[in-house]
């Protein structure tokens, strides 16, 4: 049973439900062979636990939020009981774990590991103040207010005075 809300995801094209791999590769407007191919090596991930794609699973934190009744991994389940359903994702920057390396001061370094001065980055745009982690949503709204009220203040130290 759908709940109305969700009714109208499907109404709008924004959802879309198959009862086979095909149909919903056509409904979604993608070719079939390669969503097919995509599926088998999902499936195949899930019955190994390793996803040498894209490494699902692999940190501490990916477990975490995964289903600790699906094993080997539990980011990985089989994809292989009908109905299939797709959902519409729109790209956006909730955190990364990249981005320009910037030091304490919030400015922008270099490979060599010198300043390019007059350059700050904070927040999504600065390599992540956790590393190559992303402990959860919201982290890096902190390091973003922390950075920032830090970058201003090296900023204005550096203006002439009158």
């Amino acid at each position: 049973m759908l709940l109305e809300s969700t009714r109208a995801w499907f109404e709008a094209g924004i959802a879309h439900r198959a009862d086979n791999p095909a149909a919903l590769a056509r409904a979604i407007g993608v070719p079939v062979d390669v969503f097919t191919e995509t599926l088998q090596n999902m499936n195949r991930y899930a019955e190994t636990g390793t996803d040498p794609e894209f490494s699902r699973g692999q940190s501490a934190y990916d477990r975490y939020y995964g289903d600790p009744t699906v094993t080997p991994n539990p980011n990985l389940a089989p994809l292989s009981k009908a109905p299939y359903y797709a959902v519409k994702m729109i790209l956006s920057d909730l955190g990364t774990c990249g981005g320009v390396v910037a030091d304490e001061s919030a400015r922008v370094l270099r490979e060599d590991g010198s300043v390019i001065e007059g350059l700050y980055a904070i927040g999504n745009t600065a390599a992540n103040a956790f590393g190559t982690t992303y402990p959860g949503a919201g982290a890096t709204i902190g390091q973003g207010l922390v950075f920032g009220y830090i970058a201003a203040r090296h900023a204005a130290a550096a203006l002439p005075r009158e």
